[in-house]
């Protein structure tokens, strides 16, 4: 869910923690959007959430990123959190 939330409005603040991990796997999804096959478009769509995720990745995001070949997304760390002090984050 958090995968598809980053890809629709592109950029989430979260946890440190879930934000690395969330880095990893909308990596992989970008990937599968810059490959473009059917295969590829199945296999996204057993993970993310949303038609329209799923067009926004495999044509807007795949053009923005066609000749880079990893990084996609950034962490920016913000702040810490007031209730549980916990160390938040931005992805983009």
């Amino acid at each position: 869910t958090m995968v598809s939330q980053l890809v629709k409005h592109e950029r989430i603040e979260t946890t440190v923690a879930k934000a690395k991990e969330v880095r990893r796997l909308a990596d992989n999804m970008v990937q599968l959007g810059k490959e473009g096959s059917l295969c590829a478009a199945r296999r996204a769509a057993a993970f993310v959430r949303g038609d329209d995720v799923i067009h926004k990745l495999f044509t807007e995001l795949a053009y923005r990123y066609k000749d880079r070949a990893g990084g996609y997304t950034r962490l920016l760390r913000s702040r810490i959190r007031v209730g549980d002090a916990a160390p938040m984050a931005y992805i983009e």
